[in-house]
């Protein structure tokens, strides 16, 4: 008889969740929140490193958050001198963010990721990866996860805006599949998503499900560890903070 696994899957899977936040906790204290080009406020400025001057509904898009949670990113940024937001020219009502000079000048890392995979070979990393793709693809039919034709229309407008090879290196520091338009083939449409070989990827984060929010690299709020233990009793810093 096979032994029912799915709470220990789901144990280990929330140890690993919470032992990349306390890496990331630990990066930000030795290295500064803007240099993790992956994350909060080293993600905007790593974006503005490549397009200087965006508006704030492309760079929400790009970073996937909602405008809400970009604004606290640029109220930091630009309280510490690295961004600064100016209406448009071409239209007032639309607001840009701009890199000051010392955004220029701000290090970043590339954002190295070998070490957390090194234990695992090529064959595995692929394995790994493919067997993620199915567990975020039945986790988003389940919430009914879709993409939404606003995603189409401002990948759209973003071409035209940026230029297709900057809209292009963008899209990949954005990360993730991008939307299909028709989903999955032969099938209606249920906001599948084309490319890493035709895997399913990750869809528009649920805005209006309480808590969803804590999943997004951009959150800067309360984790469950922040009581002073994580998943199994690991015990962690009480003074512990986001970007």
């Amino acid at each position: 008889m096979m032994i029912d696994n799915y709470t220990e899957l789901n144990e280990k899977l929330s140890r690993l969740q919470w032992l990349l936040q306390r890496q990331h906790f630990q990066s930000h204290a030795e290295r500064g929140p803007m240099a993790d080009p992956t994350r909060g406020q080293g993600r905007v400025l790593a974006i503005l490193k490549l397009q200087p001057e965006i508006s704030t509904k492309d760079l929400s898009y790009l970073l996937g958050i909602r405008q809400q949670s970009l604004n606290e990113l640029l109220n930091k940024l630009e309280k510490s001198g690295f961004v600064e937001r100016i209406p448009s020219e071409a239209d007032r009502r639309i607001m840009m963010v701009r890199l000051t000079e010392k955004g220029k000048a701000e290090p970043q890392s590339e954002g190295d990721f070998s070490g957390i995979f090194s234990c695992l070979n090529p064959e595995e990393r692929t394995a790994f990866g493919d067997y993620l793709d199915r567990i975020i693809a039945a986790l988003e039919a389940q919430l009914g996860i879709e993409a939404d034709e606003e995603s189409f229309d401002w990948m759209n407008g973003a071409r035209s805006r940026m230029g297709a090879e900057m809209f292009e290196r963008l899209m990949e520091m954005r990360g993730g599949p991008r939307p299909h338009r028709h989903g999955h083939p032969g099938g209606p449409f249920r906001g599948g998503f084309e490319g890493c070989g035709g895997r399913h990827g990750r869809g528009p984060a649920p805005e209006n499900m309480p808590g969803a929010e804590r999943f997004s690299p951009d959150y800067t709020g309360p984790v469950p560890d922040r009581d002073g233990t994580g998943p199994s009793g690991v015990s962690s810093e009480k003074n512990e903070k986001g970007e």
